[in-house]
């Protein structure tokens, strides 16, 4: 069975998957409705909240299997909980939604997302030169 999944932060970048998986994977531009995102708190990645009214942009990347997702799970580690939700391809109009599996901030963490903004490009150029940082 094939697994898709929406990535908001540092999955999106294909020397993560590469290093992760062994591969790159094929994604579109997708929007995720009711969750806000922000950086973590004394970290250098991001997470996501739900937020009525709020929205997150990301990509739906395809092509995963069952092994795939254990290898992220344990990559996001015990900060994060995979869900499963639906999200729009960027463009497409509201009613057409796919399902897909994200890492949402567990529970327990959700005061630790911050309202600060995360971006590729802020990681790649602030974010200790692509090496992810935590500290507890």
């Amino acid at each position: 069975m094939e697994h898709v999944l929406f990535a908001y932060g540092t999955l999106q970048l294909p020397e993560v998957m590469e290093r992760l998986l062994g591969r790159t994977v094929q994604g579109t531009p997708a929007v995720l409705e009711d969750f806000r995102s922000g950086l973590v708190a004394r970290a250098n990645f991001p997470g996501i909240v739900p937020q009525v009214g709020e929205t997150v942009i990301g990509t739906r990347l395809t092509g995963f299997t069952q092994d795939d997702l254990r290898a992220l799970d344990r990559y996001e580690g015990e900060l994060y909980r995979r869900i499963r939700v639906s999200v729009r391809l960027e463009g497409s109009p509201p009613h057409l939604i796919k399902p897909s599996w994200v890492y949402c901030m567990a529970p327990w963490a959700h005061a630790r997302v911050t309202s600060t903004p995360w971006t590729i490009d802020w990681y790649r150029q602030f974010g200790r030169k692509g090496r992810l940082t935590y500290r507890y």
